[in-house]
């Protein structure tokens, strides 16, 4: 076996970082699994949930109930939002300069063709089709919190009461 296959197996696991998650879900039983989800896959905090576009724009601007909300460290973004589409939440956080940085998981009931391509070109992170099934679904949840939370280095924020708003 060589130094560098030893090296890898010997590694300590990075542990995982609390995370500041916001979900964007207008569908009460999908919210309610996605969070059941995450708890199961190990979050015990930090995870906020809004059920429409304007919300999640009125969140990540930190405006009106939301002044006081820190910036996110990920997004889980369902397409199918009222008020203002998934697509035009994930367009304006990834052209704003001070959002851009924070990785957008796109979740969705379909994986059209289509729609996958747009959430690439508007720089989602990653797009997923929400699994039917209950257990296949937390194993994703699972997976990407146990990725966001300690596999990957992610930007780190000043705290939420010395930062500056949005635009």
């Amino acid at each position: 076996m060589s130094n560098a296959s030893n090296v890898a197996t010997s590694a300590p696991a990075k542990a995982a970082r609390d995370l500041e998650i916001l979900v964007v879900q207008s569908n009460p039983a999908d919210t309610l699994l996605t969070i059941e989800a995450f708890k199961a896959a190990g979050l015990t905090s930090g995870l906020q949930c809004v059920t429409d576009g304007e919300d999640a724009m009125t969140y990540i601007r930190r405006e009106g109930k939301y002044a006081n909300v820190g910036i996110p460290d990920l997004i889980f973004l369902d397409l199918s939002l009222p008020r203002i589409s998934g697509l035009s939440v994930l367009k304006t956080i990834k052209s704003t300069p001070s959002l851009m940085h924070i990785p957008i998981v796109v979740a969705a009931g379909s994986d059209d063709p289509e729609f996958v391509r747009k959430v690439y070109a508007l720089n989602g992170n990653c797009f997923m089709r929400k699994p039917e099934d209950l257990a296949e679904f937390t194993r994703f949840i699972k997976s990407c919190y146990e990725f966001w939370s300690s596999v990957i280095t992610l930007p780190t924020h000043r705290p939420h009461s010395g930062s500056p708003k949005v635009a």
